[in-house]
């Protein structure tokens, strides 16, 4: 099955939402940032074929428009990788990073919020050598890297934030994923769709702490042949709290009920999220994790849940130079054919980054990934290159360019 490029879509989309102006007479900005990153990467394990240096170049440019109503982006990046030895995993153009976002002012009190994204791989090690999320990585690259093969991830998502007064506040937003195989392997073009809508409520008993009821509907599907469609209601409960000025803690809690198309059964399980973040003059903690619905996933299944824990650290030795260490363990759990599936990913590494000057940084860092498939008779992606469980260590050296090449602001 062939799928569209929604890259020129996003681009399409991009361009409207610079293009309408905004309300108001304050300043309008609009700002351009070419950028560039050059690295060369080692790993003992490229696609289970052993150690191999390569050279990765990415090119691209982030450009933004602000005013009293909106404030809009745009990120685009490209990348280029070429091994020493293994040739056949070199690729030019075929990985892309598109991001569209448009934060509305519609009053003083309702806020709207649109975010488009779509990312396509290959199936080498691209994206280690080019992602900064740092080595806890993030819910996308935790799919991509598990899929193991060229994969694309398309998510669309819209909220909309009203406050009804000084003491309660509601939101409402839906999501939409599309994650599919691009590997010439018939195979692996499977896709598996997503979408989700929701509602919450908090009271603000102070300025610092609010609580409050939600609920979400998951809907999951998949072209894989035999895979039933899934359900998943979630009723919960919400939380934030400014414990004190550095000290920063939300979450939610609640009950997962799921359904499978064709069984008669539900399956219960508990849901939730914790987030953590303190901050100390030098230094920047944040912790993340719960048990969500799966939206989608690598698997041969759509339906299902997944477990995430991460951790990230950032110490500022001076006001150039940064450290941080972090790491990740992401679980994803699909029903498909009767039997569960399973795939884990766990992710740490060290790193330090040189700020040289406003527009120059360099970078090194060591990233550790393992990949695990158990409980499985059927993936998404079947040509599996590290088999059903590998490790690889691997080694960045590189530098970012980034200046602001274009500024215009009126009235």
């Amino acid at each position: 099955m062939r799928t569209r490029n929604h890259s020129g879509i996003l681009l399409l989309a991009a361009c409207i939402i610079f293009a309408v102006p905004a309300a108001g007479h304050a300043d309008n900005l609009f700002r351009l940032f070419p950028e560039a990153s050059l690295s060369g990467l080692y790993g003992d394990q490229i696609n289970n074929k052993g150690g191999d240096f390569a050279g990765t170049l990415v090119a691209g440019f982030y450009l933004d428009y602000t005013s009293a109503a909106r404030y809009a982006s745009l990120h685009y990046d490209t990348f280029a990788q070429l091994f020493a030895h293994n040739s056949q995993y070199d690729r030019a153009g075929e990985g892309q990073f598109v991001r569209a976002t448009d934060e509305e002012n519609l009053s003083p009190t309702t806020h709207l919020r649109l975010d488009e994204l779509y990312f396509r791989n290959s199936p080498t090690v691209a994206g280690i050598a080019t992602s900064n999320q740092g080595p806890e990585l993030n819910a996308v690259a935790a799919e991509l890297l598990l899929a193991n093969d060229q994969a694309s991830i398309n998510q669309f998502g819209a909220e909309l934030s009203h406050s009804w007064g000084r003491n309660w506040s509601s939101e409402i937003g839906v999501h939409q994923e599309t994650f599919w195989g691009n590997g010439s392997n018939s195979n692996n073009n499977n896709i598996n769709y997503g979408e989700s809508i929701g509602i919450a409520t908090e009271y603000h008993f102070s300025d610092r702490f609010a609580l409050g009821p939600g609920y979400r509907f998951y809907d999951s599907r998949s072209t894989a042949p035999g895979q039933p469609d899934a359900e998943t209601q979630w009723p919960f409960v919400k939380a934030s709290w400014q414990a004190m000025r550095n000290l920063y803690l939300e979450g939610m809690v609640g009950v997962l009920i799921s359904h499978v198309q064709g069984d008669s059964r539900q399956a219960v399980n508990p849901g939730g999220w914790g987030l953590l973040e303190y901050n100390l003059q030098r230094a920047r903690l944040k912790l993340y994790g719960g048990q969500e619905p799966l939206l989608v996933s690598g698997l041969n299944g759509a339906g299902g849940i997944t477990r995430f824990v991460r951790g990230a650290i950032t110490y500022d030795f001076t006001q150039r130079l940064t450290g941080n260490v972090g790491a990740g363990f992401d679980e994803l759990q699909a029903n498909g054919q009767g039997i569960q599936q399973d795939a884990q990913l766990i992710s740490w590494g060290v790193g330090l980054t040189d700020r040289v000057n406003k527009w120059l940084e360099a970078y090194v860092r060591f990233t550790q990934l393992r990949r695990k498939l158990t409980n499985s008779r059927q993936f998404l992606f079947t040509g599996s290159q590290y088999g059903r469980e590998g490790t690889g260590n691997y080694i960045v050296v590189g530098f970012n360019v980034s200046a602001e090449a274009f500024r215009w602001s009126w009235q």
